[in-house]
């Protein structure tokens, strides 16, 4: 099998956004409670208390980053031409937007000690920016079929 340049550039953006949504920032977690906030990543986060802890979101916040994974998929979908431009747009907007969803009821949900019962997280859109710019330029170089 040899690699044109089209699945050379498939494997660079597939291996950016691994990177991605594994090492950026997802999300600014908001404490109203005693605790501090913080800036999460899936495998790291960061606060002024703590400074840097690492796999907390693995453990703790599962429903504010699963949605990443399906941006990622959407992503591998669009660059393999089985997903539409509009389809990944539309999965990345939704995906960036599931944290803000879920943190709404949250902030209104205390427990007996005043605390949040759910985090409230508002999102840090990094892949959605990375969605939204290979959505309108990668469609550019490859519509038009390759010379040999």
């Amino acid at each position: 099998m040899t690699l044109n340049r089209k699945n050379m550039m498939d494997i660079l953006l597939i291996i950016i956004s691994i990177i991605i949504v594994l090492l950026a920032p997802f999300g600014y977690h908001i404490d109203l409670g005693p605790g501090p906030n913080s800036v999460t990543a899936i495998l790291w986060d960061y606060s002024t208390n703590y400074s840097f802890r690492y796999f907390v979101a693995l453990q703790y916040y599962v429903e504010f980053y699963v949605f990443r994974f399906v941006i990622m998929l959407a992503l591998i979908g669009f660059l393999s031409l089985k997903l539409s431009r509009k389809w990944l747009l539309l999965t990345g907007i939704f995906g960036e937007l599931i944290p803000l969803i879920l943190s709404i009821p949250a902030s209104l949900i205390l427990n007996s000690e005043g605390e949040n019962l759910i985090p409230i997280i508002i999102s840090i859109p990094i892949l959605l920016v990375f969605v939204v710019v290979v959505a309108l330029i990668y469609p550019k170089f490859y519509t038009k079929s390759e010379k040999p």
